[in-house]
């Protein structure tokens, strides 16, 4: 591989690497989505409701429904807002790790250019200098790709985790209130209108908050 193109492919990683995973913002649709796919997904195979010979249900006595929503409760939700910063601190400091590496090919190409223009180096002395170069540089890319992947399956650790504890919260929190759905009101949700008294969402947080700050208390 000819040197130039070492530079090259040095510099513009250099300058432009951002990871695929960092480019990405904290995905609160995929998590406000789960929610309420999820969600309506457990309710609706308890409620089965009976229908009568002229086609008409017959829906369950003391049917309610509530409502969360998810773009608010993941601004409020301490977990969410915790993991987003633990996933930020960890994409920094391996954004710092590779534009080390990237920093010392690029020194380590110049200080090669300048010695072979001065006469400095043999031919066998460059050469091996160039191998070690172009050894560098392939490492690095490996390096970057590596450090992408590792960043994405951090987020989806934290997503996963995430969207678990509000649908195990929200499984008990129906069944302590008696509901018979709730639902997720949010953005990008099919719910498109909704009486504010059905909204739960404050009671909600301020419920996985508590659950939140004891549990980090016990650890």
């Amino acid at each position: 591989m000819k040197l130039s193109r070492v530079l090259a492919i040095a510099t513009i990683s250099a300058s432009a690497i951002m990871f695929q995973a960092c480019n990405q913002p904290t995905d609160t649709t995929k998590v406000s989505d789960k929610v309420n796919t999820e969600e309506v997904s457990v309710q609706t195979t308890e409620v089965t409701p009976a229908t009568t010979n002229d086609g008409s249900v017959n829906m369950p006595e003391n049917f309610s429904i509530a409502y969360v929503n998810t773009d608010s409760l993941m601004t409020q939700y301490k977990f969410y807002q915790d993991a987003s910063d633990d996933i930020k601190t960890y994409e920094t400091k391996i954004q710092k790790k590779y534009e080390y590496k990237a920093r010392k090919l690029k020194e380590d190409y110049d200080k090669y250019i300048e010695q072979a223009k001065a006469g400095m180096l043999t031919l066998k002395q460059q050469q091996d200098t160039e191998a070690s170069l172009q050894k560098q540089q392939q490492t690095l890319m490996q390096m970057e790709q590596s450090l992408g992947q590792q960043s994405a399956v951090q987020r989806q650790a934290i997503s996963t985790a995430v969207t678990d504890t509000i649908l195990s919260f929200l499984n008990g929190y129906r069944a302590e209130k008696n509901y018979t759905l709730i639902l997720n009101y949010g953005s990008m949700s099919g719910l498109l209108s909704a009486d504010k008294r059905l909204d739960i969402t404050d009671d909600v947080v301020k419920r996985l908050n508590a659950k939140y700050d004891f549990d980090k208390r016990q650890q």
